[in-house]
This record gives C-alpha cells, sequence and structure tokens, in this order.
C-alpha cells in the first residue's frame, strides 16, 4: 500500500495501464491466505465505470481506513496492478473486526477496498 499522496509520478499509460518510478515506497502488509479481486464494468450516461473490489484478511491491527491510500497487486505470475491513483474517486477502505463465539473461527481484520473509477485495476507497466 502507498499513501495516495505519494503517488506524485504516477503516468496513466493507457485505459488498463499506468507507469510509476520504481523509486516509490510501498508498505507491505501480512495477509492470511489469498486477496479476492473482482472487476466490473458498467455503462452510465454512454461513459464505461469500473468498479474494482478486493478483499483480504490480516492480524494488522493499523487503523488503514484513515487515510487515503492506494494497493499494489501482484498476482501468481509476478504481474503488478495498482487500484487507486492520485486524483479522485479513491478508494474507499472498510474495516470488519470480528470477534469469533467458536475457537476454529478467524479473528482476523477483514478489509474491503472498492474504487469506482473510469479505469480497472491498473497493469504497472516497467
Amino acid at each position: 500500500m502507498i499513501r495516495i499522496a505519494d503517488l506524485n509520478s504516477l503516468q496513466i499509460i493507457s485505459s488498463t495501464s499506468c507507469r510509476i518510478k520504481s523509486s516509490l515506497f510501498f508498505t507491505d502488509l501480512e495477509i492470511q491466505d489469498l486477496v479476492g479481486v473482482t472487476v466490473e464494468d458498467s455503462y452510465e450516461n454512454a461513459q464505461r465505470k469500473y468498479n474494482t473490489t478486493v478483499t483480504f484478511k490480516t492480524p494488522c491491527r493499523k487503523l488503514l481506513a484513515l487515510s487515503r491510500m492506494a494497493f499494489r497487486l501482484t498476482d501468481v505470475n509476478g504481474n503488478q496492478y495498482l487500484v487507486g491513483t492520485n486524483s479522485r474517486p479513491y478508494p474507499i477502505i472498510k474495516e470488519l473486526q470480528t470477534f469469533p463465539e467458536k475457537v476454529p473461527d478467524s479473528s482476523l481484520k477483514q478489509f474491503t477496498i472498492t474504487w469506482k473509477s473510469m479505469h480497472p485495476m491498473l497493469l504497472i507497466e516497467e
């Protein structure tokens, strides 16, 4: 993850890809299991819009929802994607903390990031 304010070198190349400086510092999050991603597209007023949703569980106790953040995701093939840009609309971060009734149930914090934009998650090109 990275603060939106630190994405000043972001360059959108096409509607689905971008470039960023390699010197940007992304903070890694400890993720439990796999990250789920869905990208929906629709047309509003003859304009294509995307709704990208990312969900993951983490033992992290930081309050991410207090900051405007963008997220870099890496797939199993090593491709990297950016969810969020340095302009509006910014990703919305929701946190869910559960306190389970049963011992085997997870007490990890669940995050849901929703980004509604003119772009899907952007492939980061080098």
